[in-house]
């Protein structure tokens, strides 16, 4: 009893999170490290388990506290009143955006009564997310909200490098307003924090330039000098080992090389596009700053290949091995 609860949380219902549940669950292993249960839909687990030829059954319950746990056999918790109604075709619909919202929600109201050490979900289509009325730019701000979190946040891992964004999911053209001296300084506060918990004595944190060529000393934009240098002597003040701003096309290969353990980006797709160019069994998303540790794969639903059998449970293998490790 000692192994950490782990929710399962099926994310969109037609998307390849119950395939890859599937298949990541199927090996024995996992039951020797934690024990799992799944969020979700009982007849989708059980149809997308006999579509692969899988052996896995699945066991309804109505509460967590009558989960057995029994490796080969998941127990199965759908959230009360909620019923997901016949299979849906892999597109955007808010029947399935409720339905993954209510699955996640699910998760993080147990999480907060202490009865799960960590969660891990499948990916969820946030276009199907807002048609349901979830008036929130991605699960993240959601469960903020949910938990009263003041801030959650995402930590990206990418094999042996871990990173955050400033920002987030927000449009382009608003990053610049957003960042400011002291919301950078929290972030590298952020990644410092998680790395000397994940074992690092000494984090070693570079931290990205916005604008070009880290701005040609202000030739591209003054950021560089006004917002980002100034919160990192701030960090260095306080005896974190960070560097930079450094130009954002190269800081990562640097830290692939060795010269640093994470980066600190300041937005989305900065980040996200040099992690997404790993391979893919060792990246994924966590949600840090709530109350427990969270974690999803670092890519959507793929709806264009739900349903053949084909997808790549990696990220969620992997989401769901740094889950095990942070709790």
């Amino acid at each position: 009893m000692n192994k950490p609860a782990i929710a399962i949380v099926m994310g969109d219902p037609a998307g390849i999170g119950p395939e890859l549940i599937v298949k990541v669950l199927a090996d024995d292993a996992v039951s020797e490290r934690c024990r799992p249960f799944i969020i979700g839909d009982l007849l989708t687990m059980r149809n997308n388990a006999a579509s692969l030829g899988s052996s896995l059954e699945f066991r309804p319950i109505a509460d967590l506290a009558q989960a057995r746990f029994q490796p080969g056999r998941l127990d199965v918790l759908n959230p009360p009143g909620f019923k997901l109604g016949p299979p849906l075709p892999p597109a955007v619909h808010p029947k399935l955006g409720e339905a993954a919202a209510r699955y996640l929600a699910l998760a993080y109201e147990l999480a907060m009564e202490s009865r799960v050490d960590g969660i891990v979900m499948a990916p969820m289509n946030k276009e199907s997310f807002r048609a349901a009325g979830y008036d929130y730019y991605d699960e993240l701000q959601f469960l903020g909200e949910l938990a009263k979190s003041d801030e959650p946040y995402i930590l990206a891992a990418a094999g042996p490098i871990w990173a955050v964004a400033v920002t987030e999911h927000i449009p382009f053209k608003d990053i610049v307003s957003q960042l400011t001296v002291e919301r950078i300084s929290r972030y590298i506060n952020h990644l410092h924090g998680v790395l000397r918990q994940l074992g690092y004595a000494a984090p070693r944190i570079a931290c990205a330039a916005l604008n070009p060529h880290a701005g040609e000393g202000g030739l591209f934009g003054r950021e560089e000098i006004d917002i980002i240098t100034p919160a990192i002597v701030e960090a260095q003040a306080a005896d974190i080992a960070v560097s930079g701003p450094l130009p954002a096309d190269i800081v990562f290969k640097r830290a692939l090389d060795g010269d640093f353990d994470g980066v600190v980006f300041m937005y989305h797709d900065q980040m996200n596009i040099a992690r997404k160019l790993q391979p893919r069994g060792d990246i994924a998303t966590l949600w840090m700053g709530l109350p427990v540790i969270g974690a999803t794969t670092a890519h959507g639903t793929a709806s264009d290949i739900a349903g053949k059998g084909i997808a790549d449970p990696g990220s969620l293998r992997a989401a769901l091995d740094y889950v095990i490790k942070l709790s």
